[in-house]
């Protein structure tokens, strides 16, 4: 069951990578304004946002799995869309619209489902946190590379049934676990809750450094494409989605790495040494003009926004009653970011007229969320504290 759960995040990231890339790539060849390209992802992040302010309301461990169900119909009947309806540009932006609301029903739940099948491993938190990280972030990996190497008949006829194949499987074998879940937690339930309110919570830590990782990502998926077009790079189509694959594919292994680690987490050099790699990163899409150059900013940029990525998940599952709020408030921002680092960047290239200015962006705003980070913990009483109570 453990395996199987870690299935869904793959598969669902797999399909939404590839909306993300191909309709990208549509209104590119469509020779649509940057400002018009870089909508797609903020059309996704809009109805995700407000399906995460609704679900965060709800969402416990009891009803997370039925929330699950609800969210593969949507994704089934996106899918369905891009299928049969998906000729037009505006089309395509409202399938991608409607994928947001599967995604909304799917995601924080689905922390909420992990964090309860991993409570009796010994790493706890830190196993489910690095389990599903890797999870979605391989799938993101697949679906950029799969997507950029079909013809339209294939993307829109195979991939996206697919993505009606993942739906229904979500559906049925959560389900299943929906079925096994009480059992095997029952014991766990018993375990006494009280001082939990005051456990050291450093979700707001997370929200500013995963609020800025999304941010960055986001720029490269919506702006990379044109920004290689504008620079002239050879076979761009494919080998920005080898280059965003790797970001993907680095960002997973990152995680899966540390799925045993407990600690690295509350400490400064370890934080700090991985924003100034999320920095050096942004700066070489800048700068960089082949397949090479952008192969490895992407595999840097991927290492840290898997330690990004790792601690927004983790220190918001980490509170022992606050997880689903928690989780929820991730996916809000994540929305925010998603809708915010596209636009900001289509407007910078629109009004510059250089390409790389997004990046540029990113890479000042990376900063900011280091130093903030390094700040935040140097000022704590609490932080030793924390690191105590994950030893």
């Amino acid at each position: 069951m453990k395996f199987l759960i870690y299935l869904f995040p793959a598969l669902i990231n797999f399909v939404t990578s590839g909306v993300f890339f191909y309709v990208t790539q549509r209104f590119v060849d469509a020779h649509a304004s940057k400002l018009l390209t870089s909508l797609v992802v903020p059309m996704w992040a809009l109805t995700y946002c407000v399906m995460n302010v609704i679900i965060g309301k709800v969402v416990n461990n009891k009803n997370a799995a039925g929330l699950i169900i609800s969210g593969g119909g949507f994704i089934a009947l996106s899918s369905l869309g891009f299928i049969f309806l998906g000729t037009k540009l505006y089309l395509l932006l409202a399938w991608t619209g409607l994928l947001g609301v599967g995604f909304g029903f799917y995601c924080s739940p689905f922390q909420v489902l992990c964090k309860e099948m991993e409570k009796g491993s010994s790493s706890g938190v830190a196993m489910a946190t690095g389990k599903y990280t890797a999870a979605w972030s391989f799938g993101f990996a697949a679906g950029a590379v799969v997507f950029g190497m079909l013809s339209d008949v294939i993307a829109f006829g195979l991939c996206f049934a697919v993505g009606v194949f993942v739906a229904a499987g979500v559906a049925i074998i959560t389900r299943k676990l929906k079925q096994n879940t009480p059992a095997e937690n029952a014991e766990i339930r018993e375990l006494p809750q009280e001082n939990m309110e005051n456990f050291p919570d450093y979700a707001w830590v997370g929200w500013v450094v995963g609020g800025v990782v999304t941010f960055s990502v986001c720029q490269l998926r919506s702006m990379l494409q044109p920004h290689a077009a504008a620079i002239g790079l050879n076979n761009a189509k494919t080998n920005i989605a080898l280059a965003l694959t790797m970001v993907s594919f680095m960002q997973g292994l990152t995680a899966l790495l540390l799925v045993k680690s407990r600690v690295w987490m509350y400490k400064i050099l370890p934080t700090t040494l991985f924003g100034i790699s999320g920095i050096i990163a942004m700066l070489l899409f800048c700068r960089v003009h082949g397949l090479a150059g952008f192969l490895l900013a992407a595999a840097i940029y991927g290492i840290y926004s898997g330690c990004g990525y790792f601690i927004f998940v983790f220190y918001s599952l980490a509170h022992p009653v606050k997880a689903g709020r928690n989780a929820a408030v991730n996916e809000i921002l994540v929305s925010i970011a998603s809708i915010s680092g596209p636009m900001l960047g289509g407007v910078l290239v629109q009004k510059s007229g250089i390409s790389w200015t997004p990046f540029a962006m990113a890479a000042a705003c990376t900063l900011l969320a280091t130093m903030f980070h390094m700040t935040a913990f140097a000022a704590s009483k609490r932080r030793k504290e924390a690191l105590q109570e994950n030893r």
